[in-house]
């Protein structure tokens, strides 16, 4: 039977610099049926080079270089991935954008952005 989750079975490889994507939140994604690849910005900038790098959304540590941010978006909008922009923390200065925490809130708004009836390829 397929699962009703719009993650189940989808790739999602998370962007970020060590200590973005925590054990929780490893847990809350796999506990929705998400395959979680955790990667560092070098790593996607040079696999994303040589067009080895396949996945189906993206989510992205907004504190990444300006240089590593465009080329990641280049990338993924030519291949009509979609992704988002998140901090790995809410804060109370947080009025808009996501984050990427355990929370079912927070992990609901990025599977929307990512997944839902009116998702764009990019945000």
């Amino acid at each position: 039977m397929k699962s009703l989750n719009p993650v189940a079975g989808k790739t999602i490889i998370i962007i970020g610099e060590p200590g973005f994507l925590s054990d929780g939140v490893k847990r809350a994604w796999a506990a929705r049926q998400a395959v979680v690849v955790t990667s560092s910005v070098d790593r996607v900038t040079m696999h994303s080079a040589n067009e080895t790098l396949s996945c189906d959304a993206a989510i992205i540590d907004v504190t990444i270089p300006d240089e590593a941010m465009l080329i990641m978006n280049e990338w993924l909008e030519a291949r009509r991935v979609p992704f988002i922009f998140a901090q790995g923390h809410r804060t109370e200065a947080l009025s808009a954008g996501f984050v990427l925490s355990d929370r079912a809130a927070d992990i609901n708004a990025i599977v929307e952005a990512l997944f839902g009836s009116g998702a764009g390829y990019y945000h």
